[in-house]
């Protein structure tokens, strides 16, 4: 009877466990299945917003002929030396963008319409609207709705470009992902030091009294509260005072830190308390035998054997930091920023979601994109803290 209670508790454990790695994996496959075509390097390098640029090119002389690169699915014009090629930018939207410019192109050395100074088309920008002049100054437009092949044409039968709008390429997501890394690297320097400390303070040195006992349990209920509680405090205590330590006005990359660090206390010292825990009392009394004081011994015995437990601790820190949206919106803000600075609000990967995700028509594509991002870092990182973890395992006690 108790072996067949045995074999049906493995297979109901069996069964639960297969459950939610298929719940798991359903999800990754959906997600990847649905960003992973947008996901690209321009997207991980580009900025959000597009910089428009309205250019011209004025001259008597007739053009040279350059030489057809044939690339592929590209469209060239000989007159001017420019390939164009349709494709789609990082939002999902039709375009027609510069796949190849001769080093000799007259649009190497156009004139700025805003600044009347020397500007050049790059490769990989977008070409919204051109307006040229034939020999006998006739009126050609070209737009970008009429694809590539025809831009082209229109460029060959102009000798003089009166207006050339091309914008650089957006709806990237490096600022963001600069902001993600700052948030990470700041609010582990402010969290790590106050929690592993708080942690050394309560296994090793803390009595055990009631008001101990309280400390502990008001850490976990701490650990318990909302985020986005945790967002109205760092925007009515944080905000205001990193506007008078810093000189930022509003929300900024340092009072989100300042915010997350203290979300993440409960993690670290649970997490690293419990790691000192584990260690063998008998490590403390051979230290101490040999001469060591209470402070050598935590710091060179109890500590180096703990830090897989630490580590853990990061690990789940920056899931969080990575992860976190709700506190994020109230103490930083929502805003998409390309330039990213500590004492300016902009938006990590996951308020950047939020963030596309929240008009009338979300972008779904490049919220399944940025999804994958996260879950690529977050397994960057993992690897990382294993192989910290290996590396640091020598100086454990054997």
């Amino acid at each position: 009877m108790r072996k067949i209670k045995d074999i049906l508790m493995n297979l109901m454990t069996y069964l639960f466990s297969s459950f939610g790695v298929l719940i798991l994996g359903t999800i990754l496959v959906f997600v990847f299945s649905n960003g992973f075509s947008s996901l690209s390097w321009n997207l991980l390098t580009s900025d959000y917003y597009e910089t428009v640029y309205t250019l011209k090119y004025e001259t008597d002389n007739t053009l040279g002929v350059y030489d057809n690169p044939n690339l592929n699915d590209s469209y060239f014009s000989s007159r001017w030396g420019v390939a164009f090629q349709d494709t789609t930018n990082n939002e999902g939207d039709s375009v027609i963008i510069i796949s190849y410019l001769d080093p000799l192109s007259p649009l190497k050395r156009m004139t700025n319409g805003a600044t009347d100074g020397i500007a050049s088309v790059e490769t990989n920008q977008v070409v919204t609207k051109v307006i040229l002049n034939d020999e006998d100054s006739n009126l050609i437009i070209g737009l970008a709705k009429n694809g590539a092949e025809e831009m082209a044409q229109d460029f060959d039968k102009g000798i003089v470009i009166t207006n050339l709008v091309v914008t650089t390429s957006g709806g990237g997501i490096r600022g963001s992902l600069l902001t993600t890394l700052y948030m990470i690297v700041l609010t582990l320097l402010i969290a790590l030091p106050f929690g592993i400390g708080g942690a050394i303070y309560l296994s090793e040195y803390a009595p055990d009294t009631r008001s101990t006992r309280i400390l502990r349990n008001m850490i976990d209920m701490t650990s318990g509260i909302p985020s986005i509680i945790f967002g109205l405090v760092g925007a009515i205590v944080f905000i205001p005072f990193m506007n008078n330590v810093i000189g930022s006005t509003g929300g900024s990359i340092a009072s989100g830190a300042l915010t997350l660090a203290i979300m993440l206390l409960p993690i670290i010292i649970k997490t690293t308390e419990e790691s000192i825990k584990t260690i063998p009392s008998s490590y403390r009394s051979a230290s101490l035998a040999l001469g060591a004081s209470k402070t050598q011994t935590t710091f060179k015995v109890i500590l180096p054997n703990a830090l897989s437990g630490i580590l853990t601790s990061v690990l789940l820190s920056i899931g969080r930091i990575i992860g976190e949206s709700a506190a994020l919106i109230y103490a930083v803000g929502t805003a998409i920023k390309d330039n990213v600075a500590i004492d300016e609000n902009s938006t990590t990967l996951a308020v950047h979601i939020w963030s596309v995700m929240s008009g009338e028509n979300p972008n779904y594509e490049l919220s399944y994109s940025i999804s994958i991002v996260i879950l690529f870092m977050v397994l960057i990182l993992s690897i990382l803290v294993k192989l910290i973890t290996k590396r640091f395992n020598r100086y454990e006690v054997k």
